[in-house]
């Protein structure tokens, strides 16, 4: 056949089309194979670097150690070989603005784990034509700093009836219990998702999360039952006389406990081991007659003390905890907890002596709430075992000021009470004494507490203060008082009365009332777990669990 016939002649066309098509597509197939093989690889590389990220954050100090362990698990290391491997420890800060900086590798505390892995890639088909390429995979991990802290406790006023008086009074109970009761219940010391395991028990709550049971209020006779089968000892038989008294106070568990991400657990997920925070029994009790929903009179038979002093009575109003208020709080960097605000309204009834007559002296007392917030916390390494944890605090504003305070002003915080000057004095209209005065002390700027790994440790309690506090605070009000005596003119013609002696005499017969009020009104807060222009802190342990992808 000639070549120009071999041209022209079309037999056989469509098996040399197949013939081709099949060799490109074996081909392309062959590539195909290849790429989808190197995908593959770089897949499961990517997972191991990522679980190798998380496992190696929860223990940065160890990290090298446990990445390589996770990759050789995985069948992506030999377990004699780091080829390709790098760990690196440091710092990630999410605050950041450029992404590509917000991990620092070296910085410290170190709170990140990034694993970077690279090895060449198998080619099944391509690998005669073509060199294999490179197979990287980067992650990184970083665990956030779980804090759990508490605001206002002040276990040093273990006295008796005083404490009895207010607690019992807020929590709506009569019963009494003895220093050594209090003792005990300080003494003691129970676990938060423990003791929210028990307490569902006690109200019926088998299903749900802890955040269903946050929901709901418990009485405080519930609370103490709860408490009870978790305690041992004088401090069970103190919490069985209280689970005893009855449920007149409901507690707002939400604002007695905040467990920020632990609160979507399921009941029941403190197990045998808890949670591994543990607080004073009588912390919780202090802090659940805080957020209670009452508001007690307390009378308090002081006459004695001072002479002069008929009566002196005393009236607590407790204020719902801002949003976000609480006790007990578990949470990262910008967690807060706010204590209630509280109004104290106290007055005493004195002898004035033949020139004064009956002296009637109404003071208030204004509390705003304190606030502490999570500004920073390193994880347990082997130098720092439980940690490290930085609060912020605003201890709570006040106002001292002579005046009268209604019941409604007593009971609504947002009824501002009255600065007018009041009348201390009249004596069958011939002695008028008109006084006014207060004071005022405000924290602007947060005060920064800082809690070792040792305060951890040791359940050490921070007070941040604020700088303006006078050492008397009802002296200094009663000293700088301002006294407008008005007294009958012929009496006063007749030179029997002066307004300077009036004003003497009023002031001499006040003096000693600073330091016994003082005293009453530290006692009566110290009950809370609060004092004037201050907030006690404590941090009880820092949790550093669940390392998350970050990059």
């Amino acid at each position: 056949m000639t070549w120009r016939s071999f041209r022209s002649d079309e037999r056989g066309n469509m098996a040399i089309l197949f013939a081709f098509g099949f060799t490109l597509s074996a081909l392309v197939s062959a590539l195909a194979v290849d790429a989808a093989s190197l995908y593959h690889a770089r897949r499961q590389m990517q997972a191991g670097v990522d679980l190798a990220a998380i496992s190696a954050a929860s223990d940065p100090a160890r990290a090298a150690e446990i990445a390589h362990s996770v990759l050789v698990e995985a069948r992506l290391l030999a377990p004699t070989s780091t080829e390709g491997l790098i760990v690196l420890t440091g710092r990630y800060d999410p605050d950041m603005p450029d992404m590509d900086r917000r991990f620092r590798a070296g910085m410290q505390p170190y709170n990140a784990v990034e694993v970077r892995m690279e090895r060449q890639g198998k080619l099944h088909f391509a690998n005669s034509f073509a060199a294999p390429p490179q197979i990287r995979a980067r992650g990184i991990a970083a665990v956030s700093p779980q804090v759990s802290f508490s605001v206002g406790s002040r276990l040093a006023s273990l006295n008796g009836g005083l404490v009895n008086a207010v607690l019992a009074s807020l929590l709506g109970t009569s019963v009494s219990l003895n220093a050594l009761d209090y003792r005990a219940l300080a003494d003691a010391r129970v676990d938060a998702l423990a003791f929210l395991d028990a307490l569902a028990m006690q109200m019926g709550v088998t299903a749900g999360s802890y955040n269903d049971l946050l929901a709901m209020k418990a009485g405080a006779g519930t609370i103490a039952q709860a408490l009870s089968g978790l305690t041992e000892g004088a401090a069970r038989t103190a919490l069985n006389t209280l689970a005893g008294a009855g449920q007149v106070r409901m507690i707002p568990i939400g604002k007695l406990l905040s467990l920020g991400a632990l609160s979507h657990h399921k009941i029941g997920a403190a197990g045998a081991g808890g949670l591994g925070v543990d607080f004073s029994v009588l912390d919780l009790l202090t802090g659940a007659a805080a957020v209670a929903d009452a508001k007690s009179q307390l009378s308090l038979p002081l006459g004695a003390n001072v002479p002069g002093l008929v009566n002196l009575s005393m009236s607590l109003g407790v204020g719902e905890p801002p949003q976000g208020g609480g006790w007990f709080a578990i949470g990262p960097n910008g967690t807060v907890l706010r204590t209630a605000q509280l109004r104290l309204r106290l007055r005493a009834d004195l002898l004035g002596g033949s020139m004064l007559g009956a002296v009637k002296l109404p003071l208030w007392l204004d509390l705003a709430h304190s606030e502490a917030m999570v500004t920073g916390a390193t994880c347990p390494s082997p130098a720092t075992p439980r940690g490290t944890a930085s609060i912020a605090v605003k201890p709570g504003a006040l106002r001292l000021a002579l005046g009268e305070m209604s019941d409604p002003a007593l009971a609504n915080f947002g009824i501002a009470p009255s600065l007018a000057p009041v009348r201390v004095v009249d004596v069958l209209s011939l002695v008028r004494v008109n006084a006014a005065g207060r004071v005022e002390i405000a924290q602007t700027e947060p005060i920064a507490l800082q809690f070792s790994s040792t305060d951890i440790a040791e359940r050490r309690m921070r007070t941040a203060r604020t700088s303006t506090i006078p050492s008397s605070l009802v002296g200094s009000l009663l000293g700088s008082l301002s006294v407008e005596p008005e007294i009958l003119g012929n009496i006063l013609g007749l030179g029997l009365l002066t307004k300077g002696g009036v004003t003497d005499a009023l002031r001499a017969l006040l003096a000693p009332l600073g330091p016994v009020l003082d005293i009453t009104v530290d006692a009566v807060l110290a009950s809370l777990g609060l004092a004037v222009g201050e907030a006690d802190i404590t941090v009880h342990a820092v949790r550093c669990t669940n390392p998350v992808l970050v990059g």
